[in-house]
């Protein structure tokens, strides 16, 4: 198996080589807001539609930093919810790259609440995962350089990227092994 951020892939273009990698905690971004009652569902509790939101944003934020220019949305692996929040948590969702491809990074999010009536303790809310592309002025993909983990946590976050892209290019092959007709 080749690692995923390996150095030795011709590059895209003819454009000069990347420098060296950076480490994951480079590309670390927090974003923060606070729950209104308008951003409550029919249930009373928030919209999960806005968890995804801003994860999507503080990803891509964590992709423009490690690729220094623009990236965009490419997929979103998963989104798992933990706990529901409520009007007057602020929430709090913080990415960074965990590993990284020839134009792609995976981004990791974590999202917790500060809970508005508890003792100030952030719980975990949920948990997500995209995949953006770097992408030049002209919005083609360009080489992003590599990632690399320093602490033991953020080697087991590069193993498990290494992970889920190797399902995604699985699924991919066995996807088209059943031939889904093309939606409209």
């Amino acid at each position: 198996m080749t690692p995923v951020d390996t150095s030795t892939r011709a590059p895209l273009t003819d454009a000069p080589p990347l420098p060296t990698g950076r480490p994951m905690g480079h590309s670390r971004c927090e974003l923060s807001r606070v729950i209104w009652p308008g951003d409550e569902n029919m249930f009373g509790s928030g919209k999960g539609t806005l968890i995804l939101e801003l994860a999507d944003e503080v990803g891509w934020a964590a992709a423009v930093r490690h690729s220094d220019g623009h990236a965009v949305t490419a997929s979103v692996t998963d989104m798992t919810f933990f706990a529901p929040f409520w009007a007057g948590d602020i929430v709090a969702a913080v990415a960074q790259v965990e590993g990284t491809g020839r134009t792609s990074m995976d981004i990791g999010v974590q999202v917790n609440a500060r809970r508005w009536h508890g003792s100030g303790e952030q719980e975990r809310i949920a948990e997500a995962h995209l995949v953006f592309v770097a992408v030049d002025a002209d919005g083609a993909p360009r080489p992003v350089r590599p990632v690399h983990p320093e602490t033991d946590a953020e080697y087991a976050r590069h193993r498990a990227a290494a992970i889920r892209r190797e399902y995604r290019r699985a699924l991919k092959a066995a996807l088209a092994e059943v031939a889904l007709p093309t939606p409209r």
